[in-house]
């Protein structure tokens, strides 16, 4: 675990909420100076109130999903700027006694003597893109729940399975359509196609948005992801707004436990508790990783083979899994030095 080394003379922690912030300043010694709540979240009166030491101050809070306007606020105003990682805060400074007084205490706490585990913050213009990414994202899987609920239920009426391809979208309409007699199922499944229809119909929109607003980000990256088996348009995308910068990443060991690729071990006197950890990192980029292990093996040949002699081993999903990590392992090299994909130094594990 790495942590952010402060280096101003004041420390300010603020415990953030939708509608009110609780504020705590200190000074190299531990002295509190502001100690209070600010309501309806007013950084004007924030920006009074610390006004004394702004010149040498920095600022941080929890991770959460109202802490990109305060990070976008400081910067605004000049004011150092620190997030903390939710997360590992939670484990470092965990008190008895817990209120949003003693929980921007102890924030300011950690910053001044080194223990805020510090999170990254994404550049607020990469920002729209990346929410759209992650929006379409959520709409594939609620089309994907609905798709296979209908073809669910024209099983259970006793009707043979229906199979979707994306040119057999409206074939496959039609048999839901005649699948059903009753009136009120008929009601259902009409009610269930025309809401997969808007979803067609929306994702289609949003992946034409987010070509024509993320055509000049990192071009040559993209073109670098794209080489990859199994990897398209919107999954480079993904890979790309997700990462952002791959140099903020040491090592390709940080980058695949990022990733959620690789999981913690518990291990305490000679005996192993099991793996933890697995929800640490970024669920996209396992989830795009994932996709491309399973589009990747149908598209090249090699992969493929390989993939088969690690499911004889291994099992199915412990061979997706393993062949994930490698596509992000050898993604990030691909990034990093600026080289194409090639699928034999990835099943060799040279680099």
């Amino acid at each position: 675990m790495k942590y952010y080394k402060t280096t101003t003379k004041f420390n300010c922690g603020i415990d953030l909420h939708t509608r009110q912030m609780y504020i705590c300043v200190m000074d190299q010694e531990g002295n509190i100076l502001v100690h209070r709540n600010i309501r309806n979240n007013d950084f004007a009166f924030f920006l009074k109130l610390v006004e004394p030491y702004r010149h040498d101050l920095t600022v941080t809070c929890e991770s959460c999903f109202v802490c990109f306007w305060l990070a976008d606020a400081c910067e605004d105003a000049g004011i150092n700027f620190v997030l903390a990682h939710a997360y590992y805060v939670k484990s470092i400074a965990a008190n008895k006694h817990k209120n949003d007084k003693e929980d921007c205490r102890e924030l300011a706490e950690c910053l001044r003597t080194n223990r805020i585990p510090p999170a990254y913050v994404c550049p607020r213009d990469l920002r729209p893109v990346r929410k759209l990414l992650r929006r379409r994202n959520k709409f594939v899987k609620n089309r994907s729940e609905l798709t296979g609920h209908s073809t669910s239920e024209v099983m259970a009426a006793g009707n043979q399975p229906l199979t979707i391809s994306s040119n057999s979208k409206e074939r496959w309409r039609e048999g839901v359509r005649a699948s059903f007699d009753n009136p009120v199922d008929s009601f259902t499944s009409e009610a269930e196609l025309f809401i997969i229809e808007s979803y067609d119909e929306i994702i289609l929109k949003m992946e034409q948005r987010i070509e024509k607003h993320a055509r000049d980000f990192q071009q040559q990256d993209y073109r670098l992801i794209r080489t990859a088996s199994g990897i398209g348009k919107i999954l480079a995308l993904t890979i790309i707004y997700e990462t952002i910068d791959i140099k903020r990443f040491p090592t390709v060991k940080d980058y695949i436990s990022y990733c959620r690729l690789v999981c913690g071990t518990n291990e305490s006197g000679g005996k192993d508790f099991g793996g933890k950890g697995r929800k640490m990192g970024n669920p996209y980029l396992k989830w795009a990783f994932m996709q491309a292990a399973i589009l990747g093996k149908r598209a090249d040949p090699k992969l493929n083979a390989y993939y088969q002699k690690l499911e004889r081993k291994k099992g199915k999903h412990t061979a997706n899994a393993i062949i994930a990590a490698k596509i992000a392992r050898a993604v990030y090299f691909m990034l990093d030095r600026k080289t194409g994909f090639n699928v034999d130094q990835l099943i060799k594990g040279r680099r």
